[in-house]
């Protein structure tokens, strides 16, 4: 039985643009959606433009950089402890999770609230370049670093860096499929005259 209106309420600090003020940067326009959580905005950058949808949970870690034009899309996952870094105009499909940390699982157990000296994490930073889209429900797991331009197709599961720019990876583990094709001098030249994408972060 909930006592009064603190139970109900809790966490909801660090919910949508309740996180805000607390964010290390936090450029124009950016939006976070009312029911997304963010714990350790501290650590948190995210340029212009960016979203953040409902029902995200990001754990910023050490250092979150989120770059322009990104959208984080329902039910999305960033966690972990480690440093992640998404360059611009990336994606992140409903349900993907980037991992910076998971269990070492040999000879220790695989549990939290247990002494120290029983457990151990195996960490690893993540890159995304710009223009990484990430489709739905996927899984990249810690010290993957992902080429400018790379698709991801859903389900996929991507234990290793994806190195091949502008190319289309699918599958569990995730592999090439084929190139993609970047756009054109024109769309390119139309995209960089129309904003400034000065002053990454």
């Amino acid at each position: 039985m909930v006592n009064n209106v603190n139970e109900i309420l809790s966490g909801i600090e660090m919910m949508g643009d309740n996180v805000r003020n607390d964010l290390q940067f936090c450029g124009k326009d950016v939006i976070l959606y009312p029911l997304c959580k963010i714990v350790r905005a501290c650590n948190t950058k995210i340029d212009n433009f960016s979203r953040i949808c409902d029902f995200t949970f990001i754990d910023a870690g050490k250092s979150l950089i989120i770059g322009k034009h990104c959208m984080i899309t329902w039910h999305a996952v960033i966690e972990g402890g480690g440093t992640t870094k998404i360059g611009d105009r990336c994606f992140i499909g409903p349900s993907s999770k980037l991992l910076t940390s998971t269990y070492e699982f040999d000879g220790l157990y695989a549990a939290e609230f247990i002494p120290e000296e029983c457990r151990a994490f195996r960490r690893g930073d993540i890159t995304l370049a710009d223009d990484v889209y990430i489709g739905a429900n996927c899984v990249i797991m810690p010290g993957v670093s992902i080429a400018e331009g790379v698709v991801v197709g859903a389900n996929s599961v991507v234990t290793k860096d994806l190195t091949e720019p502008w190319s289309i990876y699918l599958g569990s583990p995730c592999k090439k499929i084929r190139d993609r094709v970047k756009p054109s001098r024109k769309i390119e030249k139309k995209l960089f005259t129309m904003e400034n994408w000065d002053n990454h972060l």
